[in-house]
């Protein structure tokens, strides 16, 4: 959609299998960051010099587009052993039962470095093509402008 007026998705596919899982722009950010720290120290730490991501996929969602639930909860962790990323995504519901986190949904994935890699690609050129941030307060500017509150109200 349009800056603003986006929503954000986790696609997730195996086979004939094809999940969706809606999110926020921050947590797709801040996934892609993670990851790419991953990779570095990976790069580092190891005789892995250089990884080649996948070839990029720019292609749109793919549909019908219905969530299973809303992100609420996003683990990461790296597996030496097969040069993987695991990541965990919980739904932010909560069943209302005892406050175990055991019984809400979840979907975890594992990705190769260069599965990873392209991920970390797309998303930040997606994160990218949003509003400008308010250099003062850090909040989207809108098209039409923006109230910025450190600055009394006043269009910036």
């Amino acid at each position: 959609g349009a800056p603003g007026e986006r929503e954000f998705y986790f696609q997730i596919r195996e086979g004939n299998v094809l999940i969706s899982l809606a999110t926020e722009k921050s947590q797709v950010g801040a996934l892609a960051q993670r990851i790419s720290t991953i990779i570095r120290e990976v790069k580092k730490s190891t005789t892995l010099t250089s990884i080649q991501p996948m070839r990029s996929d720019d292609g749109p969602l793919e549909l019908p587009l219905d969530s299973e639930f809303t992100v609420g909860a996003i683990g990461i962790a790296f597996d030496p052993s097969d040069l993987e990323i695991e990541i965990s995504f919980r739904s932010d519901l909560d069943d209302g039962e005892d406050g175990a986190d055991s019984s809400l949904p979840t979907v975890e994935i594992r990705l190769d470095l260069s599965m990873a890699l392209a991920f970390v690609s797309r998303t930040q050129a997606l994160v990218a093509g949003g509003r400008p941030l308010c250099p003062f307060c850090i909040s989207p500017i809108d098209p039409q402008g923006h109230l910025c509150p450190r600055a009394n109200g006043y269009r910036r």
